[in-house]
């Protein structure tokens, strides 16, 4: 079956290889498109470890390269607190995701957000699902979350400190000290 597996970054993406391996009938193309990410830095960083991967294991990669924080931003702004602004970011790229595996024939998707311990994997299977009954794929679900990299394919690649969006970005930071002026006196 040819699926087109959602990437949102390379680290998430080698976690599914990994679960993968043990499905050989799914051929999987992979698709990077995340308007979500925050700033412009982090989405470059993510894109090219993305880029790597899929040249140094030779995998098939559909790029939608185009920076959507502005757009991301206002579908967001009036639900800045999860699991409301998570289901919007999910609907937004998930729609974009079963519309292309429908363009192109594919038969289902899936998302490395599978592999995340943070993500509401609840969220992620109803929104991917209804997105998938719009455009009349199928949505593939495997809980990745114990999935790791093998050993090794991880290595010089990017790993991020926080979901992407510019709020998960807060979250994470706002706690810290980290990159703060400390006055001598």
């Amino acid at each position: 079956m040819k699926i087109l597996l959602h990437v949102c970054c390379a680290q998430c993406w080698l976690k599914a290889l990994n679960g993968l391996q043990h499905e050989p009938e799914l051929e999987c193309t992979a698709l990077w498109f995340n308007p979500n990410i925050h700033p412009l830095i982090e989405y470059r960083r993510r894109l090219k470890s993305v880029q790597l991967i899929a040249e140094r294991l030779n995998l098939p990669a559909i790029i939608e390269d185009g920076y959507g924080l502005g757009d991301f931003c206002r579908k967001t702004a009036q639900s800045q607190l999860p699991p409301g602004r998570c289901a919007i970011c999910y609907r937004l790229r998930f729609e974009k995701v079963a519309l292309i595996a429908a363009k192109n024939g594919f038969q289902a998707f899936s998302s490395t957000l599978c592999t995340s311990l943070h993500q509401s994997h609840q969220l992620v299977m109803k929104t991917a699902q209804e997105a998938a009954g719009k455009y009349g794929v199928e949505f593939i679900y495997r809980d990745w979350r114990e999935c790791q990299p093998e050993a090794g394919s991880a290595q010089g690649i990017y790993k991020q400190q926080y979901c992407g969006c510019i709020f998960s970005e807060e979250e994470r930071f706002s706690s810290t000290n980290l990159h703060l002026f400390k006055p001598s006196r």
